[in-house]
């Protein structure tokens, strides 16, 4: 019951038409590089291109989220916000004119790189917001219950967003797709940047109050570094099992249902990501880190029991739901502990190391997978995932000090602040 009221305070705290708003300024990401694939082959019948121009629009998105988050630390997420869904929707417009209007690969990959480029980290920036309105409120203990609802809402989207690409492919037309995307990067996104949630330049939890766990001018980058290699971790865990999954469903020759298989995988992360508010708040950020490592490891070891579509799909729903505490956790804690007026750039790295961490294992399990077979790819995720145990290990008490460093902190500024109006009134 807890943690439904939880829900309910978030609601309360943005209104519901911001948590509409913010998922359907997701999409145009997640329909992104389907569409990308979608709409080269379509013209040029070229996997090979396709797969340069997804790979084009990956590597920009990756590079574009750290300069999006520090812009809009330094300028405001209003005026980023705005700009970046301009010139993203401009990109997709351009991409679609440039394929179908045959110019070769040379010109076209700079289009996609633009749009992975300009697109607007909803995501992490959303979860700015949250730090932000729940840290000016005293409720910072909510955060975890944010973080998972951004996390469902994230999976939700990046399975509306290839199903959306589907159905519009069916117009016949293989550039309506992205073409819907600009629109809706414009729509949605532009609403979102001016919605009245969005927080003041260079504003942040505890930016009265430094405190050696959140000082407000410097950036740690030493655990900076380490929550984004964990993330990372999980991204190469992502990007592993997808390829990992598609070389399973060809070796059963039933290549169509890997899109399922993966599918399912997401349905129980978002379902698992909504379920982590009811944890314990005994059991703090830094515990559930852990303790997510350790489940993610049970996860993608299930993984090489798959031989046949049901144990897959058992396989993979035992994955999403070890997968989403971690990656909740690792936002949760960076939500935390990250300076106040970094929170931008901070949630971006975090969202561009699960960016990188899905190409280079999607490469080294392709790579597994040529030689090995399925299994081989499917070792890809454990071993990842091992070593993000390790490094959960080694970093646990320097996490501890630093997050009970920020609850002194938190408890020194509300005690200042309760004695300020017994001092005034005498």
């Amino acid at each position: 019951m807890a943690a439904r009221a939880s829900y309910r305070d978030l609601v309360r705290i943005t209104g519901p038409w911001f948590l509409v708003l913010a998922f359907l300024a997701r999409l145009p990401a997640a329909m992104g590089p389907l569409g990308v694939i979608t709409l080269v082959v379509a013209a040029t019948g070229s996997y090979g291109t396709a797969g340069l121009a997804a790979a084009a629009f990956g590597i920009g998105a990756a590079l574009g989220g750290p300069v999006t988050g520090t812009l809009a630390d330094r300028f405001g997420q209003r005026a980023v916000g705005i700009a970046t869904a301009v010139v993203d929707a401009a990109a997709y417009a351009a991409l679609v004119f440039a394929v179908t209007g045959g110019l070769s690969a040379a010109a076209v990959l700079p289009f996609a790189a633009l749009a992975g480029f300009a697109m607007p980290q909803v995501g992490p920036l959303v979860r700015v917001r949250w730090a932000v309105l729940l840290g000016d409120r005293g409720r910072q203990r909510q955060l975890p219950t944010a973080m998972a609802y951004e996390g469902a809402v994230d999976e939700a989207s990046f399975l509306a967003g290839p199903a959306l690409v589907g159905i519009l492919a069916l117009t016949g037309w293989a550039g309506v797709p992205l073409l819907v995307a600009a629109v809706l990067t414009v729509l949605a996104a532009v609403p979102f940047a001016l919605h009245r949630t969005v927080p003041p330049v260079l504003r942040a939890p505890h930016a009265a109050s430094p405190s050696p766990a959140q000082p407000v001018g410097r950036m740690p980058f030493a655990r900076v570094a380490v929550l984004v290699a964990a993330m990372s971790v999980i991204g190469v865990v992502f990007g592993a099992t997808q390829t990992g999954v598609t070389a399973f469903a060809d070796t059963i020759g039933s290549a169509g249902s890997a899109g399922l298989i993966y599918a399912v995988l997401g349905v129980g992360s978002a379902a698992a990501g909504l379920a982590v508010a009811w944890l314990p708040e005994s059991l703090g950020p830094v515990s559930r880190y852990v303790w997510s490592a350790v489940a993610l490891v049970g996860g993608t070891a299930a993984l090489l029991l798959a031989h046949s579509t049901l144990t897959a799909l058992a396989a993979v729903v035992v994955l999403g739901v070890t997968a989403a505490p971690y990656l909740i956790s690792g936002y949760a804690l960076a939500g935390r502990l990250c300076p106040p007026r970094r929170a931008g750039m901070v949630m971006t790295l975090l969202a561009s190391g699960v960016v990188a961490g899905v190409s280079l294992g999607a490469a080294a399990a392709g790579r597994l997978a040529d030689a090995y077979g399925y299994r081989g790819a499917f070792a890809v995720p454990l071993v990842a995932a091992v070593l993000g145990l390790l490094l959960a290990a080694l970093v646990t008490p320097g996490l501890r000090r630093a997050v009970r460093a920020a609850d002194a902190a938190d408890a020194a500024v509300a005690a200042k602040a309760a004695r300020r109006p017994a001092l005034t009134a005498a």
